[in-house]
């Protein structure tokens, strides 16, 4: 037989297939071609009285010609547009659970159960229930099935996964990016998407990228975002934070200078690749219809993503990762971590991870330059006792109050020094005005002017590292520091104090 023609014309020809009963009397209608068992015993079984006519004209959708050839998701939305504002009140409450659950995986039953548990939601009322009803209201949520708009729609699943997100997981990872989806795809306002994790790698990257126009805390915080070894949990890190963040950003930066010189691609290539462009699934694992076009064509998400629609489909063009997930900045940072400890003897050591000789020397030589600097700054540092400011105040006022004298007094004192120093001049004595007995006094004349410090000590049945002490802590209030240092056992006046000292002591 050539075609489908020939087998036709040989059947009718056939006097006694023409002349059957069977073939001149049946009656055929459009069937679906198959029928799941649950929807046979749905067609035998007939409603009680009680059943919402709303609700059996929703069922006697599924039959018709049209959603015999149309998707699940097209049957979806016809059905949850023509039940959106349907209300029920079923006492009874049935268990359901299915795979990308739509009105027609139920039951009558399990149907009316879940309209009455909707209604609930749409009052407020957050009631336990299974799993694959929540994930229908989502479905008709992202479909605005039932909300006035796409912000409405977005509130109510963002409310809904955070009364049921935290004791369902599962629900919790597939709303969450749905949620985000819905922006892009209705055109919501970009600041929502600040609640996923997007912007929070993408920020991380963006500071990457340009290092020299952020500060090293928020190289540091970049740093962490995309590192998959947690620094800040380090118990090195909890005792030499400051340290350990600048090593960390100083190595990053010269290890990216290294790579810029040396390498084919940059540090932050290697990291974090390049910005590539993949297919995005709008509203992955959902039942969506995707009949209904989207508003938008091209969403700029932040400076190193966007979204783009070409031809139906969704495109992303971006950098791949997550936040809290890169293992080579993760790599990074535990060298860090293992190496500052060496060079710290820290009490508990971390084993060093896989990491080139490059990158292990740049660590170590960081470290150095870090200890080196601490070291510097530790020999230079002054310490002030703020709580002996009051003495020093008080010592400043007396030592004022000697200077500024009347100028007929000062004219007569200087006539009475002279008349003494006529009459006697080898028995003229300096007066001590400082808090320094005799003997101390004259041990920092000796001290000042080049003479016999140890005789000085001597002659009052003292040591001259005593005498320091002594001396050091009784003008410690009026300069607020030591004034005497030992080179080995020679003691020597700080040279930034000595023209004050001898404006203070006379040979």
């Amino acid at each position: 037989m050539k075609n489908i023609d020939d087998l036709i014309e040989l059947i009718m020809g056939d006097p006694k297939l023409r002349e059957s009963k069977t073939l001149g009397e049946k009656v055929y209608r459009d069937e679906p071609i198959l029928k799941r068992a649950s929807q046979l015993v749905r067609d035998i079984v007939p409603p009680k009285d009680d059943t919402p006519a709303q609700l059996m004209e929703m069922r006697r959708m599924v039959y018709s010609p049209e959603a015999q050839w149309r998707s699940r998701e097209w049957l979806f939305g016809k059905q949850g547009s023509f039940m959106a504002d349907f209300e029920d009140d079923f006492e009874k409450e049935v268990p359901f659970e299915h795979y990308f659950p739509t009105y027609n995986d139920m039951t009558l039953e399990q149907q009316r159960t879940y309209f009455t548990w909707r209604t609930c939601i749409r009052r407020g009322e957050y009631r336990d229930i299974s799993l694959s009803y929540i994930f229908v209201y989502i479905y008709e949520l992202i479909n605005l099935i039932g909300v006035k708009n796409p912000r409405e729609g977005y509130d109510r699943l963002k409310t809904l996964l955070e009364h049921y997100g935290e004791i369902q997981p599962k629900l919790k990872r597939f709303a969450s990016a749905w949620l985000d989806d819905m922006v892009i795809y209705y055109g919501l306002d970009i600041v929502l998407l600040k609640n996923s994790g997007i912007f929070e790698f993408d920020d991380a990257l963006c500071v990457l990228l340009d290092t020299d126009s952020h500060t090293d805390d928020e190289v540091f915080s970049a740093l962490c975002v995309m590192s998959s070894y947690n620094a800040e949990k380090s118990a090195f890190y909890k005792a030499y934070p400051e340290d350990f963040r600048a090593v960390a950003v100083r190595s990053y930066k010269v290890f990216s200078d290294y790579y810029g010189a040396h390498r084919k691609k940059t540090l932050f290539e290697k990291f974090f690749g390049k910005s590539t462009i993949s297919v995005h699934q709008m509203f992955n694992s959902a039942v969506f219809c995707y009949y209904r076009s989207s508003p938008q064509n091209s969403v700029v998400i932040d400076d190193v993503r966007r979204c783009f629609c070409r031809g139906g489909e969704w495109f992303t063009e971006g950098y791949a990762g997550k936040p809290y997930g890169n293992k080579e900045v993760g790599q990074f940072l535990r060298a860090v971590d293992s190496l500052m400890r060496r060079k710290y003897d820290f009490k508990k050591q971390l084993q060093t991870t896989d990491i080139t000789k490059q990158l292990s020397k740049i660590i170590t030589e960081q470290t150095d330059i870090l200890l080196e600097e601490k070291k510097r700054a530790e020999a230079m540092r002054v310490d002030i006792d703020l709580s002996k400011l009051g003495s020093i105040r008080r010592a400043a006022d007396i030592t004022r109050e000697k200077l500024i004298v009347d100028e007929e007094d000062f004219e007569e004192e200087i006539l009475s020094q002279s008349d003494v120093q006529e009459e006697s001049p080898d028995e003229s004595v300096q007066e001590n005005t400082t808090p320094l007995d005799n003997g101390e006094y004259a041990f920092m004349q000796a001290l000042l002017y080049g003479g016999d410090y140890q005789s000085a000590a001597k002659n009052v049945g003292s040591m001259p590292s005593v005498m320091a002490d002594s001396i050091n802590e009784k003008l410690y209030d009026i300069f607020a520091d030591t004034v005497i240092e030992f080179d080995g056992d020679t003691p020597a006046v700080i040279e930034d104090y000595e023209e004050e000292l001898k404006g203070m002591i006379l040979p």
